[in-house]
């Protein structure tokens, strides 16, 4: 049997190393990598060829959708489970939007931890039944999973004024619409009418979306 490469990215440092044992018990799991930030993530990816990423929904340095966006260009043989204890129905949707296949909860048993692992890495979707988003979440990352890869096309990111650039590398950071309002010296409904004028240049419908042309353009 194959092993599987997992990389593991959580910002406490016992969780980690407590997470690492319970791995090492199955034959078939090998822990790779591991990163403590959101800047630590891709490295310890790529370092390790991961199969999967345990991602924690809050890192320092960054956002978990943030953190999938980029893996989802620079590594999308890599599949991604959420391991947090944070259930917020936004997030759950934002991250099966942003590309993640699993979304569990760090109060799981390992059994149930391992056949979402296993799961995830044999090219189907888990999430806990008891969560109120499980459909929705299956439903959006199935959709993904089997969603083409973008044709290169133009994106329109030169047709963006430079304040709405400046709007939209914030947005692409993980920052929300008060704290791009806080860093610009603008009000939030500013920041909403220049999100709306974005999606419409670049001809997509939500703020991942943006983000995902972004990075797309500054990686290309």
């Amino acid at each position: 049997m194959d092993s599987i490469k997992i990389a593991i990215a959580d910002d406490h440092t016992l969780f980690r190393a407590g997470l690492k044992r319970l791995l090492a018990r199955e034959k078939d799991l090998v822990v790779t990598g591991e990163g403590e930030s959101a800047g630590e993530v891709e490295p310890a990816v790529a370092r390790g060829k991961a199969d999967v990423l345990l991602l924690d929904l809050r890192m320092p340095g960054g956002e978990a959708v943030q953190t999938l966006l980029e893996l989802g260009e620079r590594h999308p043989e890599t599949r991604t489970v959420i391991l947090t204890a944070f259930d917020d129905e936004d997030a759950v949707l934002e991250t099966a939007k942003a590309g993640a296949r699993g979304y569990v909860l760090k109060g799981v048993s390992p059994t149930t931890l391992f056949q979402a692992i296993r799961t995830v890495h044999q090219g189907g979707i888990w999430i806990d039944p008891g969560l109120s988003q499980a459909a929705e979440f299956t439903a959006i990352a199935a959709r993904q999973a089997q969603a083409q890869p973008a044709r290169r096309e133009p994106d329109g990111i030169d047709t963006l004024s430079r304040r709405e650039l400046e709007v939209l590398k914030l947005v692409a950071e993980g920052l929300s619409n008060q704290e791009v309002a806080n860093r610009t010296y603008i009000s939030e409904h500013t920041v909403k009418n220049h999100l709306n004028k974005i999606y419409e240049k670049l001809g997509v419908e939500s703020r991942i979306k943006a983000a995902l042309a972004f990075i797309r353009r500054r990686q290309g």
